[in-house]
């Protein structure tokens, strides 16, 4: 076996990554990074990333919603806004590998930090705008979060629900967390061609395009056939087991058997349904398409006479492609979670073991962790600005000044 496989160590360790984002998208993107290994360096206003404590979601006084995206990194508090903290920035950048932004291009213009403005001092830099819309077209100044750019301008609110419902919502960064992976995904696309060439270079991701990308299905459809992709209820799928059901604890349930005359004999048997075989209506698929309804309806009575577990055995026993509907303290406590590391437990300064989401992939020979909880503001500003040269007259003439807190 060779070192590498029997002493693995993170893909990116000695990647250094400097990050000028806020709220999710942006900041993800760098968490995903420094699970890999690399150093991320969060620059903040004396304010701070206005995620902090926005959403008052403590428990056991810990801020979780601003841990998601923000572990494992060191937080540097600098006023961008004067001569000096730009200087300090550019700093930063000297040896940097990776700089991740979200401010608009306007406002990167004015603090001459755009790509154009850094390129020539910084050749191998990796630059990674995240944007709202894009950075062509006559929206991307547009006010962006993932509820708007994503989930509303992407299409899910027309293309999901049943017909004439009212929209659904997106919660929490649904929108957010795919598109930090898409981010980091161009990153690392270009981290590789860097390899090859020795060149950083540009890249760009943006909520809207992740909201395309994700609705894809939907959207080639009207592509295709300028058409909307017809809503359903569950009354009129296509297939009845291609459906969703409730049990008699009131736990959901979907049923996916794309399949449907391999599994339908099966199912009918499984739950003690011959009327779904023998009854004209529903044997033939020709003739139960006509009658689905009445075959959900006779589905539907029959799942909700026995718990969701009775169901799950049964299913399971037949190989029938199906899943839980869990809610989020199912999925916090499933093993099968945890044994892939999709939650796995970190030590926070404050709360000890702390359960945390980890990342949705793994590498063999590269493993991830999460080796540190989210920063305080400014926590390491002092320590970062010695390792960039400056010393402690400057540093208090910084302070002094209004350039660090």
């Amino acid at each position: 076996m060779s070192e590498v496989q029997s002493n693995p160590k993170p893909l990116l360790k000695g990647l250094k990554v400097v990050e000028m984002a806020t709220w999710l998208f942006g900041p993800m993107s760098a968490c995903i990074l420094s699970e890999m290994g690399a150093e991320v360096v969060k620059v903040e206003s004396h304010e701070g990333d206005p995620m902090r404590g926005l959403i008052h979601r403590l428990h056991d006084g810990v801020d979780w919603v601003f841990e998601i995206p923000n572990r494992n990194k060191r937080s540097v508090a600098l006023n961008v806004r004067t001569p000096e903290g730009i200087e300090a920035l550019r700093r930063l950048l000297a040896d940097a590998d990776v700089f991740i932004v979200n401010l608009r291009r306007g406002a990167l213009e004015r603090l001459g930090i755009d790509y154009a403005s850094i390129k020539a001092d910084h050749p191998r830099l990796i630059y990674a705008h995240a944007t709202g819309y894009g950075t062509e077209g006559p929206d991307i100044d547009r006010p962006a979060f993932d509820e708007l750019a994503y989930w509303a301008r992407g299409g899910f609110m027309e293309t999901l629900g049943p017909p004439d419902s009212e929209p659904i919502r997106l919660v929490g960064a649904m929108g957010d967390l795919p598109s930090a992976m898409n981010l980091s995904t161009a990153i690392f696309a270009a981290l590789y061609q860097r390899e090859l060439t020795g060149e950083g270079q540009f890249v760009t991701c943006s909520l809207y395009g992740g909201g395309i990308w994700a609705n894809g299905f939907a959207i080639q459809g009207a592509l295709a056939t300028g058409e909307n992709f017809p809503r359903s209820d569950r009354y009129s799928a296509f297939n009845p087991l291609y459906n969703s059901y409730r049990s008699s604890d009131g736990k959901w349930m979907q049923l996916a058997m794309i399949q449907e005359e391999r599994f339908w004999g099966p199912f009918a048997e499984a739950i003690g349904q011959p009327i779904l075989t023998e009854d004209l209506r529903f044997a033939e698929a020709s003739v139960r398409r006509k009658h689905i309804r009445e075959a959900v309806e006779v589905i539907e009575r029959r799942i909700g006479e026995e718990p969701r577990d009775h169901w799950a055995a049964i299913f399971d026993a037949r190989d029938f492609p199906w899943a839980p509907a869990a809610d989020s303290v199912e999925i916090a406590n499933d093993p099968q979670a945890a044994a892939n590391g999709y939650v796995r437990t970190m030590q926070h300064r404050t709360a000890g073991d702390f359960k945390i989401f980890g990342l949705p992939f793994q590498l063999e020979q590269a493993p991830t962790e999460t080796h540190s909880s989210a920063p305080e503001l400014g926590e390491h500003t002092e320590v970062v600005l010695e390792e960039l040269g400056y010393n402690w007259n400057e540093i208090a003439a910084m302070k002094q000044s209004g350039v660090i807190p």
